[in-house]
């Protein structure tokens, strides 16, 4: 089983990059995820607590992808019948910046949980909804520059001088 959404952040490529590659800031706006410390590195291991209807799980998230500034993807719960893999992938059109997030069962266990695809659309669209408030929230928090307003000034004082 599989599904995906897409959303468009009203952000830049690196920026959309950067918040989904810091795995240990998923707490602050992944509804279901709390990832542990480690280096997001292909390959590497780092701890994961996944809550699902209520109950918390925990297990050992691998990278599985982390192409910079394009896809950061993992794959947990592997077990005899059924692994998970998700992941976000970053691409531009002549549209602006979209962004697709994919979550993948696979075995039989997979198979079995098709019925359940409505419900997993539906937390996945959550999910993207709070990563959108996220990247707005990052946004407004950082300063505006004032290089115009500098510049203005500069312009300003240089026609005074001029002028008298």
């Amino acid at each position: 089983m599989r599904e995906e959404t897409i959303f468009s952040p009203q952000i830049s490529r690196l920026r959309a990059w950067t918040l989904l590659a810091d795995l240990n800031r998923y707490e602050a706006w992944h509804p279901h995820y709390c990832f542990g410390a480690g280096v997001v590195e292909l390959g590497n291991k780092i701890d994961m607590t996944w809550t699902l209807m209520g109950k918390r799980a925990s297990l050992e998230a691998i990278i599985v992808a982390n192409e910079k500034p394009d896809t950061i993807r993992w794959k947990a719960a592997t077990f005899l019948l059924f692994s998970i893999e998700e992941g976000y992938e970053i691409f531009e059109d002549e549209t602006g910046l979209h962004v697709r997030h994919s979550f993948e069962c696979k075995g039989i266990l997979g198979l079995l949980a098709r019925p359940l695809a409505g419900g997993l659309r539906r937390q996945m669209k959550i999910q993207d909804a709070r990563f959108m408030a996220a990247t707005k929230r990052t946004v407004r928090s950082v300063a505006p520059a004032n290089r115009h307003k500098r510049r203005a000034l500069n312009v300003t004082k240089g026609k005074e001088r001029r002028d008298g």
